[in-house]
């Protein structure tokens, strides 16, 4: 009995110890995660706030690994569905031990509710986005324009204000603001990526404004890059700049290294617009990613 009540109390003593260590860990597999992953826009850049990078990673690793299941070739519409679900009801009940078989979702989710708890975030941004992957994964083809708008408002503008929060912001002003910014980056996305999508089954632009320029889905899986091509590519990018420069103006309401970290997303954004100009507008037969070097020249350009 002794010993049992000492062990008891060991256990208790430590019990903090011993939490603090496996959100350590579930935040550095987030690290990880967010780190090996290629993408065209910072991911909590050294211009962001060492303090709060690791909040910062483990909203991505939440994203990305929803987003992960919403591409897979290994599962059917179903399980996609049924897998991202089994995440609404975690993040609704609070309860990780529903997961608690999978390492790597219990890691993310571990770092995800201390986050949660620590800046009083509000549910309902990762449950948008978990609408939107739930649509990846059943949608591939959209009608018109206000569609992608309304996919972009679940799938991107959540990642804008969670950054917000995170920093310290709660204006609604800047909220729309970065609204701009990201349903900019989310279109932006969907243009230098057409030839990637096409190759699983996915098209964003939109079929109403492919019949306007007597376009078609033939057309596109052969690369045809026709004038026709070129016309309705120009004014989707004309459109995202409308949409993307509407969000401008947040730099001069930011503080610190978030204004830069800003500052290097639009100049990522911009870059690739003014790419998909200068190869005018044939993203089915050029690369139009951000190399090693030019990540260096919109990191110079987002600080100077």
């Amino acid at each position: 009995m002794q010993i049992f009540e000492f062990n008891l109390q060991f256990f208790i003593k430590n019990l903090h110890f011993l939490n603090d260590n496996r959100i350590d860990t579930a935040y550095k597999y987030c690290e990880n995660l967010a780190k090996n992953h290629y993408e065209n826009f910072p991911v909590a850049s050294l211009l962001f706030p060492e303090s709060k990078r690791k909040y910062i990673y483990a909203i991505y690793a939440f994203a990305r690994t929803a987003d992960d299941i919403a591409d897979s070739e290994k599962f059917t519409s179903r399980e996609k569905i049924e897998k991202l679900n089994l995440f609404e009801l975690v993040l609704n009940k609070n309860d990780i031990s529903l997961i608690d078989n999978n390492n790597n979702y219990s890691n993310v989710f571990t770092a995800l509710f201390d986050t949660i708890e620590k800046f009083k975030i509000p549910r309902v941004e990762f449950l948008n986005l978990l609408s939107a992957f739930k649509q990846d994964a059943v949608k591939d083809r959209y009608n018109n324009f206000n569609e992608l708008l309304q996919y972009s408002k679940f799938s991107a503008n959540p990642i804008g204000h969670l950054v917000l929060v995170i920093s310290g912001y709660k204006s609604e002003d800047l909220f729309r603001m970065s609204d701009c910014i990201c349903t900019g980056l989310q279109l932006i996305n969907f243009w230098q990526d057409v030839k990637k999508d096409l190759e699983i089954n996915r098209i964003y632009i939109p079929e109403d404004i492919m019949r306007k320029y007597n376009y078609d889905e033939y057309l596109l899986s052969n690369n045809a890059e026709n004038e026709d091509f070129i016309k309705m590519m120009k004014e989707l990018v004309d459109k995202t700049y409308d949409i993307f420069k509407g969000g401008f103006d947040l730099k001069n309401h930011l503080n610190g290294r978030l204004k830069y970290e800003f500052k290097a997303i639009v100049t990522a954004g911009m870059y690739i617009l003014n790419n998909i100009k200068k190869l005018n507008y044939k993203v089915l037969t050029n690369d139009i990613s951000v190399s090693n070097i030019n990540k260096l020249t919109i990191l110079l350009k987002a600080i100077l």
